[in-house]
C-alpha cells in the first residue's frame, strides 16, 4: 500500500505544471554594487578653494593633453589660482593628486556592474528615452532612472543606463511618464546612438533587458 501511494504522489508531482517564474524587482542602487565611501579630497575646503582646485585640476589635464598650452588664458588663469592657494597655506599640488585619484575611483565604481543579475527575470522602474520607433510606437530605448538624464544634463554612469529591446513595439503615449519594465536581464556593456535636435550621442550601458511587458508605473 505505501509502494502505491509513493507511485501515486510521483505521478502527481511530474503531473503538476511548474510554478511561473516570478520577476524580481530591482531598485536603481541593485545595479551598482556597493563599494568602501569615497571620500572626496576637496570636502573640507570652501566652496570658492573647490571650485579653483577643480579648474586648476581640469587645466592641468588638458595640458598634459595638449589641449592647451602654457600661454593660453585659461592654464594662466589656473597657475594664478594655484598661488593665490597657496598663499592661504593650501597644498595645491597634493590636493590635486588626490583628486584625480578621487574622480578615478568614482569613475571605476560607475562602471562596475552586478554579475550576478545575468539571465535574471526582472522589473523595473525607469523613464524611457526612445532609439527606434515604428511608427509612434517604440521597440528599442534606454531605461533611465530620473527624468532629463541625458537631455537636460548629464548622463548617468553606465551602471544607471540600461538597453531595452521589446518583443512588440509599444505605443508611447507620454513620453516623459514613468514605466515598469519586465524582462530578462543580461549584463552586457554596450554603447547606444541617442539622437538630439542638434545631433547625437553615444552612451555607455551597462546592463540589457530583453523587454516582455512595458506598463504605466504604478505603485
Amino acid at each position: 500500500m505505501r509502494l502505491i501511494h509513493a507511485i501515486c504522489a510521483a505521478l502527481l508531482l511530474l503531473a503538476a505544471p511548474a510554478a511561473a517564474e516570478l520577476a524580481r524587482e530591482l531598485g536603481w542602487r541593485d545595479l551598482a554594487p556597493g563599494g568602501e565611501a569615497i571620500h572626496d579630497p576637496l570636502a573640507e575646503l570652501t566652496s570658492d578653494q573647490k571650485l579653483d582646485l577643480e579648474t586648476i585640476a581640469w587645466a592641468r589635464a588638458e595640458r598634459r593633453r595638449g589641449e592647451l598650452s602654457e600661454v593660453s588664458q585659461e592654464y594662466e588663469a589656473a597657475v594664478e589660482m594655484a598661488d593665490a592657494l597657496a598663499g592661504q597655506g593650501l597644498d595645491v599640488d597634493a590636493l590635486v593628486e588626490a583628486y584625480e585619484a578621487f574622480l578615478a575611483a568614482v569613475d571605476a565604481h560607475n562602471q562596475r556592474v552586478d554579475g550576478g543579475l545575468d539571465g535574471q527575470l526582472v522589473r523595473i522602474p525607469g523613464y524611457a528615452l526612445p532609439l527606434e520607433f515604428t511608427g509612434t510606437a517604440v521597440k528599442e530605448f534606454l531605461l533611465v532612472p530620473y527624468f532629463g538624464a541625458c537631455i537636460h544634463v548629464p548622463p548617468p554612469p553606465p551602471n544607471q543606463m540600461v538597453f531595452v529591446t521589446l518583443d512588440r513595439p509599444y505605443a508611447i503615449t507620454r513620453l516623459f511618464d514613468p514605466v515598469w519594465i519586465t524582462g530578462r536581464m543580461k549584463v552586457e556593456r554596450g554603447t547606444r546612438s541617442l539622437s538630439f535636435v542638434d545631433g547625437s550621442a553615444g552612451l555607455e550601458t551597462g546592463y540589457t533587458i530583453s523587454g516582455r511587458k512595458i506598463e504605466p508605473f504604478e505603485r
